[in-house]
């Protein structure tokens, strides 16, 4: 059987399929990840296809057809809806859809916020398998908001929607919203921390005494003042190890004058942990969180952004962590998460969710039979 995987091309759409690319691969079937030229990289010993325009290229067609509009401001969802559902599928559908043709697919597997691919499905009339990253596509009006944009673009198409055979969702109940209900289809997956095909270099500091605390924005908050906003915080604890870790695309600072405070650039999350981080500070994408929380971490989050104030609400709600609404904030938190044990056993309750799970090889050969 042959699988394609797609994604936006944000590290954090890309990563969470990884697993489940590497699951088919290892059972003897065919997959290929379509991805640009920069993220090629990242699929390791997974096949990469053109996967379209590079994210810079799609983030200015949609800040031309925005007005350059802030996309982390989620009180007008459009500039967000705009990039996923208008400018994404008008400057990739064509390519994609004659690079699944030379592919051959016979099923494909598609992140929650994507609509290229299963556009492409619908064209090529196969099943479509939605893979999630986190909570349901939120915030909530973003969903009706790219179904709206959609809707001409398939109908000038004509193309009707591909059939939905299976949800694949990592998130684990205890960070679902009180009222959810499992899709019918939902198969849950044992998410996986990035861990890179390639060694880090130069290798990571190892720990020392104090409590390691891990500060990262992710890889999209590329803003350095916000990075250092929160490390400064950080780094007025005098007795912890703050590791800082730089977005991709911003220059790493030279060696910082703070004892206690080194920078990192991009590094995969799982290398990043292997250090003996004891606390997570960041702005709460679900992949982090998915991250430290599977290993029982517990975090405090400054959400900016997108999804991120449902992830870091459902992270408090569950007794793993702290929201915070400013970075001065970040220090009496972290040393509440380090002090107080309520917190890493709420992390460790999440962390045995998340063990329970089924492998992605265990899933993939659900899925394979679902298809065939």
């Amino acid at each position: 059987m042959r699988v394609l995987f797609t994604a936006v091309p944000i590290y954090g759409h890309l990563l969470p399929l990884l697993p489940l690319a590497e699951a088919v691969v290892a059972a003897g079937d065919e997959a290929a990840v379509a991805a640009p030229a920069s993220m090629a990289q990242l699929a390791g010993g997974v096949p990469a296809i053109a996967g379209g325009p590079e994210p810079q290229e799609l983030l200015a067609e949609n800040d031309r057809r925005t007005g350059g509009a802030d996309m982390a401001d989620t009180r007008d969802i459009f500039p967000v809806a705009s990039f996923f559902a208008g400018a994404r599928v008008d400057l990739t559908y064509d390519v994609a859809l004659a690079q699944a043709k030379d592919f051959g697919p016979d099923v494909i597997v598609a992140e929650e916020y994507d609509a290229v691919g299963p556009m492409v499905a619908a064209a090529l009339r196969l099943p479509l398998v939605r893979h999630g990253i986190g909570l349901p596509v939120s915030p909530p009006p973003l969903g009706p908001a790219m179904r709206e944009l959609l809707a001409p673009r398939y109908a000038g198409r004509g193309l009707a929607p591909a059939r939905r055979v299976a949800l694949v969702d990592p998130w684990p109940p205890a960070l679902q919203y009180p009222q959810w209900t499992p899709a019918a289809d939902r198969l849950p997956i044992r998410p996986r921390a990035y861990a890179g095909p390639l060694p880090v270099e130069p290798p990571l500091p190892p720990p020392g005494p104090a409590p390691r605390v891990l500060v990262t924005l992710g890889t999209v908050l590329l803003d350095p003042a916000m990075l250092e906003a929160l490390v400064g915080a950080v780094a007025e604890l005098s007795d912890v190890d703050v590791l800082a870790v730089v977005p991709p695309g911003l220059p790493v600072p030279p060696a910082d004058g703070r004892a206690n405070v080194r920078f990192a650039g991009f590094v995969p999350m799982a290398r990043l942990l292997d250090t003996g981080v004891s606390a997570v500070v960041a702005a709460g994408g679900a992949g982090t969180v998915l991250a430290a929380l599977g290993r029982g971490i517990p975090m405090v989050l400054w959400p900016k952004g997108a999804e991120k104030p449902m992830n870091a609400e459902r992270v408090a709600a569950a007794g793993a962590g702290i929201a915070v609404d400013a970075p001065g904030g970040a220090a009496e938190a972290v040393r509440k998460v380090l002090t107080d044990g309520s917190y890493r056993a709420g992390a460790g309750r999440i962390a045995e969710q998340i063990r329970q799970a089924p492998e992605p090889a265990e899933v993939w050969s659900r899925l394979r039979d679902r298809i065939r």
